[in-house]
């Protein structure tokens, strides 16, 4: 028996309904997190419908709910939630469709540039910046890394500047080239309270992650308010996720519920050990495909305008997976982050730059670079340092304690060896309702991790026919 509850009230449902529920794998899609998709349905247009729905076939009513929270019960199991919005009514009935609304899950601040968005806040500038402000601090903002960067001020020779931004000579940050780098952690939670949302799992809660700093270049030359917004990167946060994303290989899960962003390790998916058999649910036949794509291009988006990276030094060059007798002959999935880093300087290990900076005592201030990150490493002898690595995670492709190693090696080995097995299962509703793409399946000896199920569900018929689409690991 199927029970759709709009706000809690069950709707009539006609005594053939039937409905398709299709869900995709966050961790075999590297451009966009895919929500449930339910194709259209129609309900009857009763007394009770019409209550529900808001009356909405009357002229003389207005759409004034267009979001409504619904919830999909089969024989007594929840098998999804999210929500419903009217298609069309008349005067037999209303079209509906149901939707994890993605699209809009951070409501009006889905589509506003990080650097547009005002609400963040601001603060006087202040006179005498922390030199190592605390980490687990919930007021600290920003850090005033020392970055090398000789070319800050660009031809002006006349502005009393050292060559290091945030130069601080023991006691104090030297006036000029000041520039707050915003503390990633602080973003996260700012955001989460305008826009009534929390952010979970591990990568929001590892130690070292939790050090990272969005690099910048706007000074606070002249200026006497500190405006967050500008020290913060041409992204929506939606933007913001995909991008850490495509650099750790995060797998992203969303509960628009209860408005959480799940965000742990897709290492650690790959890697679990959690398994539940499915031999007994499936049918013997099955459609095989091998997977083309299998070997992996991984890289980020170097700015072209720091002379540094001109050309690209080695280890912040792309990572191609090797072409070997596993996996030659197939394509290459090419996964790209617009978050880059910079380089250290050999001598003194702070991080080095030589792009001009956006300041009002810098008249070739026109170019704002790339997104960037560093890792707050403290202050080390002396001086407040930010670089590329911190503890066993480099903000590389190639070298020591690279990306590719610590994040992506059993991803890559998964695309080389896999291959696609499209099968039918039949599948109870605790089944779909106990279901998570976190787990593996085990189908007559093997292991997969389930790359999508479209399951048809039908108003009297308990057990679900489902289409998987399985990957073995």
């Amino acid at each position: 028996m199927i029970d759709i509850r709009i706000e809690g009230q069950s709707l009539d449902l006609a005594s053939d309904t039937a409905f398709s529920l299709e869900t995709f794998n966050p961790l075999f899609d590297m451009s966009e997190i895919q929500g449930a998709r339910v194709y259209p349905f129609t309900v009857p247009s009763t007394p009770r419908n019409r209550r529900i729905l808001g009356y909405f076939y009357d002229p003389k009513v207005g759409y004034d709910n267009r979001r409504y929270r619904a919830e999909k019960y089969l024989f007594g199991e929840q098998i999804e939630r999210g929500f419903i919005r009217i298609i069309e009514v008349n005067e037999k009935g209303f079209s509906l469709y149901y939707t994890h609304n993605l699209g809009e899950i951070f409501f009006d601040l889905q589509k506003t540039r990080l650097n547009e968005m005002l609400d963040l806040g601001s603060e006087p500038v202040p006179a005498s910046p922390a030199v190592n402000p605390s980490l687990t601090d919930a007021g600290t903002k920003y850090f005033f890394p020392s970055v090398i960067n000789p070319s800050f001020y660009g031809n002006n020779t006349t502005v009393s500047y050292s060559g290091t931004v945030n130069n601080w000579n023991g006691s104090a940050f030297l006036p000029n080239a000041r520039v707050p780098m915003i503390y990633l952690k602080w973003l996260f939670n700012r955001f989460a309270q305008l826009a009534n949302f929390r952010f979970a799992g591990d990568f929001f809660t590892d130690p070292t992650l939790s050090r990272l700093l969005l690099f910048n270049q706007y000074a606070l030359d002249g200026a006497t308010t500190l405006s967050y917004t500008n020290h913060l990167p041409a992204m929506t946060m939606p933007e913001l996720i995909l991008n850490l994303r495509l650099l750790f290989n995060l797998y992203l899960e969303f509960d628009p519920w209860n408005r959480i962003l799940t965000a742990d390790f897709a290492k650690d998916i790959i890697s679990t050990q959690h398994v539940i058999d499915w031999t007994n649910k499936a049918f013997p036949n099955h459609t095989k495909i091998p997977e083309l794509i299998n070997r992996l291009d991984l890289g980020y988006e170097i700015d072209s305008n720091d002379l540094l990276m001109n050309p690209v030094p080695a280890d912040f060059d792309k990572y191609i997976t090797p072409e070997t007798s596993l996996n030659q002959g197939g394509s290459i999935l090419p996964v790209r982050s617009r978050f880059s880093t910079l380089n250290t300087d050999a001598t003194s290990g702070l991080a080095k730059i030589q792009q001009a900076g956006i300041s009002v005592n810098n008249k070739d201030s026109s170019q704002s670079g790339s997104p960037k990150l560093l890792f707050w490493n403290g202050v080390i002898s002396g001086v407040p340092t930010a670089t590329n690595q911190y503890g066993n995670v480099r903000l590389a492709w190639h070298g020591a304690n690279n990306l590719v190693d610590r994040y992506w090696s059993n991803y890559e080995a998964m695309r080389e060896s896999t291959f696609l097995v499209k099968k039918i299962v039949h599948l109870t509703p605790g089944d779909l309702a106990r279901f998570s793409f976190r787990q593996k399946v085990h189908i007559r000896g093997v292991n997969y991790l389930v790359g999508s199920i479209k399951a048809s569900i039908i108003m009297d018929r308990q057990t679900v026919l489902c289409e998987v689409e399985l990957y073995k690991v």
